[in-house]
């Protein structure tokens, strides 16, 4: 019986954790915010961990991370040499990756917006620096693919970090409101059309 009690203050202490991060950033983040949260005293939540530096770091460790920007760069990667999404079958690669990416972040729907929007002062504090570089070589390689006298100039680089930053920053948007998992998959579902006819539309009028 001890142990189970043990087991299921934990289980407190971690959704509480989730939360307040999600809330109030890692820096934001106070021991006795999660210990409040999670309906325990102050005193008693050391006893389970020993600072909040190791509890976040439980939360996302460096597994979830790559798992997470991997599914990120498969999606964009699937898209190579294709010109019209649209035109893809439901079980093309893209589709499935998306499906993937898309379970993977309702499932961890709190982790991924602490890791986007909330991890400044953390060890993961230069995640979103990574990932937007990666996407903006990704989306290159993409229209370069389609239309070899397409190249990463200055400007378009430029464009295309304010547009992936804008990017993340509404998915966590997204993945911050309390909703059903419906309304989830129908704001990131219109929000991907609006992101990829957007980027099409980028390249579509540069001058080579």
């Amino acid at each position: 019986m001890p142990q189970l009690l043990k087991d299921e203050v934990q289980a407190r202490i971690i959704q509480a954790a989730l939360e307040v991060f999600a809330r109030e950033g890692f820096e934001g983040a106070t021991m006795a915010a999660i210990a409040k949260a999670a309906a325990i005293s102050t005193g008693n939540i050391y006893r389970y961990t020993r600072n909040k530096e190791i509890l976040f770091e439980a939360l996302l460790d460096d597994a979830f991370v790559a798992r997470f920007l991997s599914l990120l760069r498969q999606r964009a990667e699937a898209l190579r040499g294709i010109a019209d999404v649209r035109q893809l079958e439901a079980g093309d690669r893209y589709h499935v990756i998306s499906e993937d990416l898309l379970a993977f972040c309702l499932e961890n729907r709190h982790r991924i917006v602490i890791l986007l929007g909330h991890a400044q002062g953390s060890r993961h504090a230069g995640v979103v620096e990574e990932l937007v570089t990666s996407l903006v070589e990704l989306a290159i390689s993409h229209f370069h693919a389609l239309e070899p006298s397409v190249r990463g100039t200055e400007p378009s680089r430029f464009i295309l970090d304010r547009i992936y930053r804008n990017f993340v920053g509404a998915l966590v948007a997204i993945l911050s409101q309390e909703a059903s998992e419906a309304a989830y998959r129908e704001a990131v579902a219109a929000f991907s059309a609006y992101h990829l006819s957007g980027l099409k539309g980028l390249f579509e009028r540069r001058t080579p």
